[in-house]
């Protein structure tokens, strides 16, 4: 019979050991792989000095792939086009693709890349804006189109 991982046990974990603890079982997919990482999250174990995962981090880089692939852009474009913060578009991807989206900083992440993505075509940031309830994410960047005015 295996240990439960508490958070006692986990803390003992060599830095080394967390991060492949985590590794393994994000390559499984099983309920006790997610109850491991859903407690190296819960925890905050994995968080950088700052408070949140590192850009290096494989989750960020993962979140970072989606928002700037051209699915993610699409989505998130088609968003703003409706008046909604270009992050609620590329949510529903998030959620889908990236099991520990919605854990600690990695929002913030998703919404930096679709912002720096947004700019980037030409839109025209215009403050925050609250999200649908479905969303993980709370709140965004809004933008307007280019020559669209406030």
């Amino acid at each position: 019979m295996t240990k439960e991982w508490t958070e006692a046990r986990l803390r003992a974990l060599s830095p080394y050991e967390l991060q492949r603890l985590y590794a393994n079982a994000r390559e499984k997919d099983s309920p006790e792989a997610d109850e491991i990482i859903e407690r190296i999250f819960q925890y905050r174990l994995l968080d950088s000095i700052g408070g949140g995962l590192p850009r290096h981090h494989p989750t960020i880089q993962a979140i970072e792939k989606i928002c700037r692939s051209p699915e993610g852009m699409e989505a998130a474009l088609n968003a703003a086009k409706a008046g909604e913060a270009p992050i609620a578009g590329v949510d529903p991807l998030l959620r889908l693709n990236v099991r520990e989206y919605g854990y600690h900083d990695t929002t913030s992440w998703a919404g930096t890349f679709v912002a720096e993505e947004v700019e980037a075509e030409g839109w025209i940031r215009r403050g925050r804006k609250s999200l649908p309830g479905n969303c993980v994410a709370k709140t965004a960047a809004f933008f307007v189109a280019p020559g669209g005015g406030d």
